[in-house]
């Protein structure tokens, strides 16, 4: 679904109700963010196909969890292009291996019991290994996406955690999702670096916040709605935020 245009790109949503991917045309090129958890690969790519992409020249990953790069290396052979994803994240990703946060993770003691439904989550979840994955650069990001696209690194939710901003669009990953207003990721290794990021996306005034999970936002409704990563994250232990595994990550 082709989300907007703007300037000489377009941005479409191949997203599923597990996790929201996007593609990203610039002149001649495609790159497409995230792939989304194995569960979905189907409905991943029959939507690439209904939007009429049927060639990419790279894949960006936002972090290395299980439901944002399940799928490199089935996209990566099907459409003979490279996986990029930051340094520190390329061994994960090569490897298919997912960080399973201990159970002395502050974090995972601070949520309790919703602590055993998160790690049922495709985000924790193992994925093939990928042959073909490289280290993404502001360099790589100029070259496919142009001197506009940004690439920001926004840890928090994982330490690999990394956005896209290009004009007034911000590819987010899963620093933040949308579900009913805009709260923290059900988990999150530091809540500290999780605030710096969202101070530092807010100060970028997007349009279009594109999230894994939920709709897309705008700063203004992220700035309307005054909700601070603390007391986002309590939200966690609420019913309404730690549900079921195909649901919000």
């Amino acid at each position: 679904m082709n989300i907007t245009r703007n300037e000489e790109y377009q941005f479409f949503s191949v997203g599923t109700k597990v996790y929201n991917c996007y593609v990203v045309t610039y002149k001649d090129k495609a790159v497409m963010i995230d792939v989304g958890p194995l569960s979905e690969r189907a409905t991943i790519e029959a939507n690439l196909q209904k939007d009429f992409i049927f060639d990419l020249d790279a894949i960006f990953i936002t972090h290395s969890h299980g439901d944002s790069a399940g799928n490199a290396e089935y996209f990566s052979m099907l459409f003979n292009c490279p996986v990029y994803c930051i340094k520190t994240a390329v061994d994960l990703v090569s490897r298919g291996r997912v960080v399973i946060p201990p159970k002395t993770h502050p974090y995972m003691q601070k949520v309790g019991n919703a602590a055993r439904l998160m790690l049922k989550l495709p985000s924790f979840i193992p994925y093939e290994a990928c042959q073909n994955v490289k280290p993404l650069t502001s360099a790589v990001v100029e070259e496919l996406l142009g001197k506009k696209a940004q690439l920001l690194m926004t840890p928090g939710h994982t330490d690999d955690s990394i956005s896209i901003a290009i004009n007034d669009v911000a590819f987010i990953g899963d620093c933040a999702q949308f579900k009913k207003r805009v709260l923290a990721p059900i988990f999150v290794n530091n809540e500290q670096e999780l605030a710096s990021s969202w101070e530092s996306l807010l100060r970028l005034g997007s349009k279009y916040y594109l999230c894994g999970h939920g709709r897309p936002f705008s700063a203004d409704e992220w700035l309307h709605q005054k909700v601070d990563t603390a007391d986002a994250m309590d939200l966690v232990n609420d019913s309404d935020s730690a549900e079921t595994p195909d649901a919000d990550d």
